[in-house]
């Protein structure tokens, strides 16, 4: 006889506990076994509660919902659902953690980190394949040191685009796009992402030295999980659909916020099976992959939500073409105000990467959004 594999395990998605954990807070449970008995129990209590689909979306306090929980849920689910619960709330209201990418510390717990973007590749939606390949590797590798010199602390070198519509190359050309301006930053002890959705790459950019992997293909390589997970270099989870060649095609969506978070609290428990540890791990939900412009800005306003996840948050959003959707801007040129306005927010919201075309201009915007929203001046050193 086949054994039938255990329910999903409750999940809780905090939307605001901005006034703490002991007041009312507003959140999102799903995958119950029995939601209608745990909506009745809840509400006696007097929460505020709304049943979307299988989703219950309240304010309440965490003290209703576990008491509601255990009146109406078996005790092993009622304890899995206060765990979540409790978790959650301490990952939103706490900072995010810091992060070790093979030796090397990386202060998210203090303040966020500017990924610089260098793409390598002849159709860059960016800048048109100004990098290359017309003077590849110098002119790649000396726009990389700018942005070092800008107050990058990352930098995220790709060599295949991702811009919707892309083709895919082979391993063989990406790696001759990437490896020579890998070795020149690693050289210089820059912190280095490989942005790519293939194992053969990420594993020759991580045995050159590479500290992140930025896996823009959503952890669909489980080789490429595994071999961050053996060298402990830090993984960005990022969600997207199908490829960059029609994932367009798939933007559809009932609630993308809570659709993009459960897939990366699926795919996180996912990695984690296949030897990743969770401390490894950044969540990104893919702004442009897969998303239309409402989409974008949907996520863009739930940043404090993916903070429930207890992982460092990362959000890419620069120059990217919903921005001249919303704002009238045409040219790349145009684009950056939006660009700077969504990092800040994104900032105050709690990210702990941004990733950026516009460095320098970047790193003024984020230093003074964390200023505000932290009310602390201070700008913890990346150590090289």
């Amino acid at each position: 006889m086949s054994s039938v594999p255990p329910p999903p395990a409750p999940l809780v998605r905090i939307v605001d506990a901005s006034l703490g954990s002991d007041t009312q807070v507003k959140l999102v449970v799903s995958r119950v076994s029995k939601p209608d008995r745990l909506r009745s129990a809840w509400s006696s209590s007097g929460a505020v509660i709304e049943r979307v689909g299988d989703r219950i979306h309240a304010t309440s306090t965490v003290e209703a919902l576990a008491r509601a929980a255990g009146r109406s849920l078996d005790r092993d689910e009622a304890g899995a659902l206060d765990r979540a619960l409790r978790e959650a709330v301490a990952a939103w209201t706490g900072v995010a953690p810091a992060l070790r990418a093979r030796g090397r510390t990386l202060p998210t717990d203090q303040r966020p980190l500017v990924m610089g973007i260098v793409n390598v590749t002849p159709d860059s939606f960016s800048d048109g394949g100004a990098l290359y390949p017309d003077g590849h590797p110098g002119r790649a590798i000396d726009r990389a040191r700018e942005l070092v010199a800008a107050g990058a602390d990352v930098v995220d070198v790709g060599g295949e685009s991702t811009r919707p519509g892309a083709q895919p190359v082979s391993a063989e050309e990406e790696l001759s796009r990437i490896l020579p301006v890998v070795r020149a930053l690693i050289s210089d002890g820059t912190c280095v992402s490989i942005d790519t959705r293939k194992a053969d790459v990420a594993r020759a950019a991580l045995k050159e030295g590479a500290q992140i992997v930025n896996d823009v293909g959503a952890a669909a390589d489980d080789d490429l999980v595994a071999e961050a997970a053996r060298t402990g270099a830090v993984y960005v989870l990022m969600h997207s659909r199908s490829t960059p060649a029609d994932m367009a095609d798939h933007a559809d969506y009932e609630d993308v916020v809570a659709e993009v978070y459960e897939f990366l609290v699926d795919t996180l428990r996912r990695c984690e099976s296949l030897g990743l540890s969770r401390e490894q791990v950044v969540v990104d939900p893919g702004i442009g992959f897969a998303k239309t412009a409402e989409h974008n800005l949907q996520l863009l306003r739930a940043v404090p939500q993916f903070r429930s996840l207890g992982r460092p948050v990362l959000i890419g959003a620069s120059r990217k073409s919903f921005l001249a959707t919303v704002s009238g801007a045409e040219s790349m040129a145009e684009r950056m105000s939006g660009s700077l306005a969504v990092a800040a927010l994104a900032t105050a919201a709690g990210a702990a990467f941004v990733r950026v075309h516009d460095v320098a201009e970047t790193v003024r915007a984020v230093r003074t959004a964390r200023a505000v929203a932290a009310g602390q001046t201070d700008w913890a050193p990346l150590t090289r």
